[in-house]
C-alpha cells in the first residue's frame, strides 16, 4: 500500500461542482497534516465543457503535479476518456455509471474500477442529484482512509451558511458514500492509505490571493482592474478586503482605463496596482510608457495565459516574457519579478511596491495560471518582517524655499518626488521628453542625459533585486534553468535524479529583468549540459540566455506549449536522454 502520497483528480463538466469538491478535499488533506498542491484545468465558459481539478497530497512539500494521477473521480465518461492515459498503473477510478458505461476499449486492466451510480443514489435516496459531489467525498474518504471527522467538520463549514437542512443533507450524502464502499468494495482495496497527523500552524492559499495579501500589507490602497482570466481573483480579493483598510477598488470599463486610473492614483501618492493577463497587458502598453517617462511608481501583475489573441484564457503558458521586456515604443526602465511559489507570490508583492517607490518605475509581477490559480500549503506569513520603503518621497514641510525640480539629475538616477499639493512642490509632468524641471524640450544633449538618467536605474538597482536561487549540487555537470510555476517540477526532478545517482544543479530565476547576466554566466560555466525549461514554443528564456553567454552547444530547450504545466517526468526524461546518463528514475 502507498501511504500518505496520492494525487486525485476530479473530472466532470464546468458548473457541476467539481471545483468546489476539489477545494473541499484539498482542505481535508491539509487538516490531516499533509502538504498539498492543487491545479485547476477548466474551460473558458461558465457551464459545460470538460473540467478537472488535481489535488496532490504527500508528506513532503510539492509545488507541482506528480508524474501521473493515482485516483480519478469521473462524473462522466468524457473525464475517463480524457485522462485514462494519465493514470498510474495500480491507480483507481471512481465512475458515475448512472447513465453511461465504460467501453472495453477505454478500460485498462492495471486500474481498479469503482463504478457507482452516484447521481441515482443522490436523487433517489437523498432527493437532490447535486449532492453526488458530496457522496464522492464519502466514497473517496472510505477508499483511501481520509479522516471521517475532519471530512464532516469541513463539509459542515462549507454549508453551514445555507442552513441546518442543507448541512444535514450533505452529512447523509457522506454517509451514503462511505456505506456504499463498505457494502460493495470491502474486498477491493484501492492500494492507497492516509494517516492523519497534526495540522500545525499552516495555511492553504492560492497564488493570486497571496499576491493580493502581499499588496495589502505593503500598503497598497488603490486598485483598478478589468476582469480577465486568470487575474480576476486578485480584483475580487481586493474588492472584499481593501475597503476594510481605507482602500478603494475600481472595476474599470477596460484595461486602458484601469492602468491610467492606477497611474493617477500613484501620481497622487497612493500605493496603487492593477492586475491583468496578456490581452489586457497589450492594451496597457502605451500607459506603461507614460509611467516610464514620468517616473511614476506602479505595480502591474500579469497572470499569464496561453495566447495569442484570446488564446486559451484558462490555460497556462510562459509566452509573455518578451512582451513584458520589450513592449512599448521607445525605451523605459522596468522590473520583472517572477515568483516560483505561493510564498514568493506574497513576498514579491511587497518587494514590487518597495522597488517601484524606490526607483520610480513600473514593476511587473509575472506569474502564470499554473501558479496564480493553484493552491499550496505554507507556513503563516511573518508580517513583522514586512517593511515599507517609499523612497525619495518628500513629505509636507520638507521642501526648502526655492524652485523644485521634479526630474533633477542625481547619482542613482532617482529624483526626489512630491505628492501634488505639497507646498513648494509645484511642477510640470509632461508625457513628452523634458528637462529636469519638466519643461518639454527636444534638445539633443538633454535627451541623451535624460535617457541615461532613467535607464541607468537598471544597473543601479541590481543589488536590491531578488537574486536567483541555486538548488541541487553547485558544481554538477548537468544544469537546469527555469522560473515561475516550473520551479516545483524542476526542483522535484533534481531531487529524484539525485536519488538515482545523477547530480544536477538548478538555477531558479526570480528577477527576469533587468536580466541577471552575471549569475547566468557563472551558472553555465563548466556545465556539460544546460537545460532551459519553459512553457512556450520559441524558447524565449533560452534566447535571452544565449544573448548573454553567446553560442553554446550544450544549451538544450525543454519546452511545453499545450496549455498544461510540466510534470516532473517531462523534465527527467529529456535530461536522461540528452545527457545519456542514469537508470530509470523512480516514478513518484
Amino acid at each position: 500500500m502507498i501511504l500518505n502520497s496520492v494525487e486525485v483528480m476530479f473530472g466532470g463538466q464546468a458548473g457541476d461542482g467539481s471545483l468546489t469538491t476539489g477545494d473541499l478535499i484539498a482542505g481535508v488533506f491539509k487538516r490531516m497534516g499533509l502538504e498539498v498542491y492543487t491545479y485547476k484545468d477548466f474551460p473558458s465558459r461558465i457551464r459545460g465543457g470538460h473540467t478537472n481539478y488535481v489535488i496532490r497530497a504527500s508528506e513532503h512539500r510539492d509545488y507541482g503535479m506528480a508524474d501521473s494521477v493515482d485516483g480519478l473521480i469521473a462524473f462522466d465518461l468524457e473525464a475517463v476518456e480524457a485522462h485514462i492515459d494519465e493514470m498510474r498503473p495500480g491507480g483507481f477510478v471512481v465512475f458515475d455509471n448512472t447513465s453511461e458505461t465504460i467501453p472495453d476499449a477505454v478500460r485498462r486492466d492495471d486500474i481498479t474500477w469503482y463504478e457507482i451510480p452516484l447521481a441515482k443514489i443522490a436523487k433517489a435516496d437523498l432527493g437532490l442529484e447535486l449532492v453526488r459531489n458530496t457522496i464522492c467525498v464519502g466514497v473517496l474518504g472510505a477508499l483511501i482512509g481520509m479522516d471521517p471527522e475532519i471530512i464532516r467538520n469541513d463539509v459542515r463549514g462549507v454549508y453551514q451558511r445555507k442552513g441546518d437542512k442543507v448541512v444535514d443533507l450533505n452529512m447523509r450524502a457522506i454517509e451514503a458514500g462511505e456505506q456504499y464502499v463498505l457494502e460493495h468494495f470491502s474486498d477491493r482495496p484501492s492500494g492507497y492509505g492516509l494517516v492523519a497527523s497534526a495540522d500545525g500552524d499552516r495555511l492553504i492559499m492560492m497564488g493570486n490571493d497571496a499576491i493580493a495579501y502581499g499588496a495589502l500589507v505593503a500598503g497598497c490602497r488603490f486598485m483598478a482592474g478589468y476582469p480577465i482570466t486568470p487575474a480576476t481573483d486578485i480584483l475580487e480579493w481586493m474588492s472584499k478586503q481593501l475597503p476594510r483598510f481605507g482602500g478603494v477598488v475600481v472595476q474599470a470599463e477596460d484595461e486602458l482605463a484601469a492602468i491610467t486610473m492606477t497611474l493617477g492614483a500613484s501620481y497622487a501618492g497612493v500605493r496603487s496596482m492593477t492586475a491583468t493577463s496578456g490581452p489586457g497587458q497589450a492594451l496597457m502598453t502605451e500607459a506603461i510608457g507614460l509611467a516610464g517617462v514620468l517616473e511614476i511608481p506602479v505595480v502591474v501583475v500579469e497572470c499569464a495565459r496561453a495566447g495569442p489573441s484570446t488564446g486559451m484564457p484558462t490555460k497556462t503558458e510562459q509566452s509573455n516574457l518578451n512582451h513584458l521586456i520589450y513592449s512599448g515604443h521607445g525605451e523605459i526602465p522596468r522590473v520583472i519579478l517572477a515568483p516560483g511559489t505561493v510564498k514568493e507570490s506574497f513576498d514579491f508583492a511587497v518587494t514590487a511596491f518597495n522597488l517601484a517607490d524606490r526607483w520610480q518605475l513600473p514593476v511587473f509581477i509575472l506569474t502564470e495560471q499554473a501558479l496564480c490559480q493553484s493552491k499550496a500549503t505554507l507556513a503563516p506569513f511573518d508580517l513583522d518582517t514586512v517593511t515599507v520603503d517609499r523612497g525619495k518621497l518628500i513629505e509636507d514641510g520638507e521642501l526648502v524655499f526655492g524652485e523644485y525640480k521634479r526630474f533633477a539629475f542625481t547619482d542613482d538616477g532617482v529624483s526626489p518626488r512630491v505628492i501634488p499639493g505639497v507646498p513648494g512642490g509645484m511642477h510640470l509632468a509632461p508625457g513628452s521628453e523634458h528637462n529636469d524641471e519638466g519643461v518639454i524640450t527636444e534638445n539633443a544633449a538633454n535627451r541623451a542625459r535624460m535617457m541615461e538618467k532613467r535607464m541607468g536605474k537598471l544597473e543601479a538597482m541590481r543589488d536590491e533585486l531578488p537574486r536567483p536561487v541555486l538548488h541541487g549540487v553547485a558544481d554538477a555537470d548537468i544544469a537546469v534553468v527555469g522560473y515561475g510555476a516550473n520551479t516545483g517540477p524542476i526542483a522535484e526532478a533534481v531531487d529524484r535524479l539525485a536519488r538515482a545517482g545523477i547530480l544536477t544543479r538548478f538555477l531558479q530565476l526570480r528577477t527576469l529583468w533587468p536580466f541577471p547576466d552575471d549569475e547566468i554566466r557563472d551558472f553555465v560555466r563548466g556545465a556539460q549540459h544546460v537545460f532551459v525549461v519553459e512553457n512556450n514554443y520559441t524558447g524565449q528564456l533560452e534566447r535571452l540566455i544565449r544573448a548573454v553567454v553567446g553560442p553554446l552547444d550544450a544549451l538544450h530547450g525543454v519546452r511545453k506549449y499545450d496549455g498544461r504545466p510540466f510534470r516532473p517526468i517531462e523534465i527527467i526524461e529529456p535530461v536522461r536522454r540528452i545527457a545519456a546518463v542514469g537508470e530509470p528514475v523512480e516514478v513518484l
